[in-house]
């Protein structure tokens, strides 16, 4: 019988995350040397050689950096380049191992003498995990493949209640949440309560299109507002995102933020990739393309496809989804189940270059074609 220490059984209650399926495993356990990774949402066509360039004369070092160095401990300098950007001061900037560790710090600070948040149904895990590893509790409210619902947001808010989490565009069912419905939870939402509203992937949307929250900073002094440096900037390996938010609140993140928390390859990678506006619209261009010709597949094989936001899509198939996903792995495809988020029949596929993009298609339609798909 295996030992167990009850000191820590109530951590059973909080669920591992999950990442995509790394390609060197699938090579590994498939045989197979040529592999189609489209399971973590990762920017297919970066990073830049500019990014490249900067980091291999880091690696070279220097008297003042290097990696036998401890990094800038705050990133200043990316954040003054990341408030230059947004058009904030530095100390409205704050950064993290990702994005998803300014989530865990937001939990920590708003959760730390207990109560709960909010978390939408079919949420990015690590809104519920981070709130439940702070120890808080975790109210979920109601939301669909194709919506989130921002009344039933604030309908759910309870006495003891601290945080709000608000994936936007949402991942992994690719909802957007309008502005109207933003300024409405921004403006109603108790004013005691920290709103995160996480951004991951608003590059991919035309600016100005975009209904960014970071407008409604003035407003709200308990908002912070996440974007990361994985998607768009492709800087995924170097683990780097940063939030922003009111003078007076990240003030009291800093509290929570662990020293040395962003290396310094990822910060000077970071702090070259915010600067390239270009690189940021060639992306959206082969975004939108690689979306418009997956609409148009999808339609030939009869597939059901939602989510209109981010690099990815969300079909639905008849059959579940985790045999669906293991049927492609024997084809060198790797795409993301979304059994976990309670979506059984549903597969989470990013978008990738057009080889990549065909290697998928080639592989799922005669699936489709053979056993259906949800829309049949």
């Amino acid at each position: 019988m295996a030992a167990t220490n009850p000191a820590f059984d109530h951590l059973q209650q909080i669920p591992l995350y999950v990442p995509g399926k790394p390609i060197q495993e699938v090579q590994r356990e498939m045989g197979l040397t040529r592999i189609v990774k489209l399971a973590s949402n990762e920017n297919p066509w970066g990073p830049t050689e500019a990014v490249k360039a900067r980091l291999i004369e880091a690696i070279r070092g220097s008297t003042t950096e290097g990696v036998g160095l401890y990094p800038v401990s705050d990133g200043f300098y990316l954040r003054q380049a990341i408030a230059r950007r947004k058009g904030v001061e530095v100390g409205q900037v704050i950064l993290g191992n990702g994005s998803a560790e300014i989530i865990e710090m937001a939990a920590k600070a708003a959760l730390l003498d207990g109560g709960s948040a909010i978390v939408p149904k079919h949420s990015f895990a690590i809104g519920a995990i981070a709130a439940q590893t702070a120890g808080g509790r975790v109210i979920e409210t109601p939301a669909t493949a194709t919506e989130v619902d921002v009344e039933g947001i604030l309908r759910a808010v309870q006495p003891d209640t601290r945080m709000v989490y608000l994936a936007n565009a949402n991942n992994p069912t690719g909802v957007r949440v309008n502005k109207d419905a933003v300024a409405h939870l921004v403006r109603i939402l108790r004013e005691d309560i920290l709103l995160v509203v996480d951004q991951a992937y608003a590059e991919y949307e035309a600016p100005g299109a975009f209904p960014d929250a970071a407008a409604f900073l003035p407003e709200r002094d308990k908002l912070i507002v996440l974007h990361t440096f994985s998607k768009i900037h492709a800087l995924a390996g170097l683990r780097i995102g940063y939030g922003l938010g009111s003078l007076a609140l990240l003030a009291m993140l800093e509290r929570v933020r662990s020293p040395f928390n962003t290396n310094h390859l990822a910060q000077i990678a970071a702090e070259v990739a915010i600067q390239d506006e270009a690189f940021e619209a060639f992306c959206r261009e082969k975004n939108t393309e690689a979306r418009e010709a997956f609409g148009a597949e999808g339609e030939k094989h009869r597939c059901k496809v939602t989510g209109d936001a981010g690099n990815f899509l969300l079909m639905e198939t008849i059959f579940p989804a985790p045999e669906f996903f293991k049927d492609l792995l024997q084809h060198g495809v790797i795409v993301r189940p979304m059994h976990g988020y309670g979506l059984p029949q549903h597969l989470r596929v990013s978008l990738g270059k057009p080889e990549d993009m065909a290697a998928f298609w080639k592989a799922t339609g005669p699936l489709l074609d053979n056993h259906g798909c949800g829309c049949c």
